[in-house]
């Protein structure tokens, strides 16, 4: 999950001598491959910022796998204070020059919680949490679809966040405040519900200043999902509940 603040300003990609974006150098490019590989051969921070292009420092940066190995999102952590950072979040795909993401739409963060790559590497599907009409603590959550040819941000599903991708590329599973599971297809439309959690939007513990949101499902095999929802437990602090249950795709 990608946590915390986000930065105000950065470049998509780095700046070529013509003016048009390129793609990093093939050298680059296999150290980014090696690391998407093996946990144990991450990127440099130095090597982070030739990717981006970012030329500050960096606290911290870290690279993930997407869409089967085929393409990577890049989180960098860019500056820290008290508990809060600023976080730039960019998309490798081999042979393109690097984007980087919007970080935000309409008043809500895009880039602070969970992002699922499309099969076709064409859009990435993320969270928007925003405050209401009254900015008086009434949160929005809602997915946002985010187009790489434009790097458009729109809205996709309300009432919505914390997008999973199904084991076979069909839909884009999520939950609501009251940690319900429910799924919409890839081609979007309306959600249908997967699971009721039986909770209320009470009792599902979040805090979206911070980009902590629900757990998004996972998959341990293609006919099994993992539904872990954090619940606020009273004097007791906060539980977490996790439940695996049949998936068809």
């Amino acid at each position: 999950m990608f946590l915390l603040l986000l930065a105000s300003s950065a470049r998509a990609s780095p700046p070529a001598t013509d003016g048009a974006p390129k793609p990093p150098p093939a050298e680059l490019q296999q150290r980014v491959a090696q690391a998407m590989k093996s946990d144990e051969e991450p990127l440099s921070l130095e090597e982070c910022q030739a990717l981006t292009g970012h030329a500050q420092p960096l606290e911290e940066c870290s690279l993930t796998a997407v869409a089967g190995g085929r393409a990577a999102l890049l989180q960098l952590t860019t500056e820290c204070a008290g508990d809060s950072c600023d976080v730039q979040v960019f998309v490798y795909r081999p042979g393109q020059p690097v984007l980087r993401l919007p970080d935000s739409s309409k008043g809500g963060s895009l880039t602070g919680g969970h992002l699922v790559m499309t099969p076709s590497l064409e859009h990435v599907i993320t969270d928007w949490v925003g405050l209401g009409p009254r900015d008086m603590g009434d949160w929005r959550v809602e997915l946002y679809r985010i187009e790489l040819r434009t790097g458009k941000a729109s809205p996709w599903v309300k009432g919505c966040f914390s997008p999973a991708l199904s084991p076979g590329g069909r839909w884009i599973l999520c939950r609501n405040r009251r940690g319900d599971v429910l799924k919409v297809p890839l081609t979007g439309g309306t959600p249908t519900l997967v699971h009721r959690g039986g909770f209320s939007a009470e009792q599902v513990s979040w805090t979206p200043y911070a980009y902590l949101y629900p757990d998004a499902v996972t998959f341990p095999s293609p006919g099994r999902m993992r539904v872990t929802t954090s619940v606020v437990a009273g004097e007791d602090g906060e539980t977490q509940r996790t439940q695996e249950l049949p998936w068809r795709e």
